[in-house]
């Protein structure tokens, strides 16, 4: 039955059927902008009706940017599950001597987004008061064997390698790859304090206060880094007050050790360890683990802040889905995905993807499919956790500045945004307490002028009768 659905979704959804019946509101917002509408795809369906009201253009394949979280987030929540969790594992040879682990520390990873540096902090604490450890020689070992990673470059997407967005996920990671600088408006200067610190961190900031509006203020600064010595240079608006600007360190593994050395010095332990990357030993005994929230837990966090760095761990963990000794890859990901498409009974032939975030110029999926999905979703077990990890209208998250009359609260959108490309997709709730699901994508030179067109496509929704 799924097979024949899929066959009608991609013999019965073309660009021309139901063209004529655009809402008019929506026309004129897109022609009000100049945006040609063979550049955009809609489709808009009320829950449980047998066609969709709306369908635009809804089998051309278009980039969605960040709406390609709504199918990563869906897809690990079925195999996954809800309450999956990732842990990192604290081992060694043997336990403690007098205080020492004279054969070192081993930290094996599964890909954990959420481990953070208060988490760290709380492993040293345990590992000292728990072994009585003060010390750890010789070396701090990462095994970062779980997930089989291509080389990167973070500068190949858009040329700005030190955006946080940019950062690559990997097994063993910390703050997501991120060095929070907080940017502090004192005395007529900009002062810059990094968190983590750690004694051999180094910042050095030349930027200068300016009367610029609070827009676009991250374009404004220069960020380099050489070895431990971030420097921050340009111009910064002073409407903006206090900001906080995450920075891609760029080496994972690096980063790791600098934030653990520094949580191991906070709690009086001796560092005495170089850092390498070595698979666990088998004899190895675990000291300690560290276990990450719920996937429906960091599932809300990459959904409402649309994190790519979380979007990339959780795509990687499907291919570790019902065996976690198996070698993560982005290969082996979009096998597994596929597989669970054609085990629902679908074929999704335009479908591809990079590293189901969205942060890329070539994935790619059309409005039909995403629509399919979003139905699929609504009518499922896990329907609660995906919805929970919307951003709501003008509430929350990617959501929280748009204010359009009778929709606050009553829309639950993943948001989209690329350079020539803006998408939503998520569900709307009608004055009259129906749900709807609806897909807007829209590629091309003018796709940035489409929001009116999406807030009225939206209240279009919302005054359905």
């Amino acid at each position: 039955m799924r097979l024949v659905c899929s066959l009608f979704v991609c013999l019965f959804f073309n660009a021309s059927a139901f063209a004529n019946a655009l809402p008019a509101s929506v026309k004129q917002a897109l022609d009000s902008e100049n945006v040609p509408l063979d550049n955009v795809s809609i489709y808009v369906k009320k829950i449980d009706a047998s066609q969709p009201a709306l369908a635009i253009n809804v089998d051309v394949p278009r980039n969605p940017a960040s709406v390609m979280k709504l199918v990563t987030g869906y897809v690990a929540l079925d195999l996954l599950g809800p309450t999956y969790r990732w842990k990192t594992q604290f081992l060694a040879k043997g336990l403690p001597n007098q205080g020492k682990l004279n054969d070192g520390l081993w930290v094996k990873g599964s890909g954990d987004p959420s481990l953070n540096d208060a988490a760290l902090h709380e492993v040293a604490s345990e590992l000292k008061q728990k072994y009585h450890l003060t010390e750890i020689c010789c070396e701090l070992n990462l095994d970062t064997s779980a997930f089989a990673l291509p080389a990167f470059d973070a500068a190949d997407f858009d040329g700005k390698p030190y955006r946080a967005y940019n950062a690559q996920a990997e097994a063993v990671m910390v703050n997501q790859q991120a060095l929070r600088l907080q940017l502090a408006l004192q005395g007529g200067k900009v002062l810059v304090v990094a968190y983590p610190a750690w004694k051999s961190l180094t910042i050095q900031a030349d930027i200068k206060p300016v009367s610029d509006e609070c827009k676009d203020w991250k374009s404004g600064l220069q960020i380099q880094r050489e070895g431990e010595k971030i420097s921050v240079r340009g111009n910064y608006p002073v409407s903006c007050g206090d900001k906080y600007l995450d920075v891609n360190w760029q080496n994972g593994s690096e980063y790791f050790s600098h934030v653990l050395r520094s949580a191991w010095e906070q709690v009086g332990g001796r560092v005495t360890f170089k850092t390498q990357l070595v698979p666990v030993p088998n004899n190895a005994i675990v000291l300690t683990e560290h276990v990450s929230p719920t996937l429906a837990e960091v599932l809300r966090d990459m959904n409402k802040t649309s994190n790519n760095v979380i979007a990339r761990a959780m795509f990687l963990s499907l291919s570790r889905a019902g065996d976690e000794t198996q070698i993560a890859s982005t290969a082996k990901s979009e096998q597994t995905l596929k597989a669970w498409l054609q085990k629902k009974g679908w074929n999704f032939a335009e479908l591809v993807l990079e590293n189901g975030a969205g942060l890329s110029r070539v994935e790619r999926i059309n409005a039909a499919h995403l629509g399919l999905l979003l139905d699929d979703a609504f009518h499922s077990s896990v329907m609660p956790e995906l919805m929970a990890s919307l951003p709501i209208y003008g509430l929350d998250g990617s959501l929280a500045r748009r204010k359009e009359t009778g929709l606050l609260g009553r829309a639950h959108l993943k948001t989209g945004s690329l350079e020539n490309v803006r998408s939503i997709a998520g569900y709307v709730v009608d004055a009259k307490g129906r749900y709807w699901s609806v897909v807007f994508m829209a590629n091309g030179e003018k796709a940035g002028d489409t929001k009116k067109a999406q807030d009225a496509l939206l209240t279009w929704i919302y005054q359905q009768e």
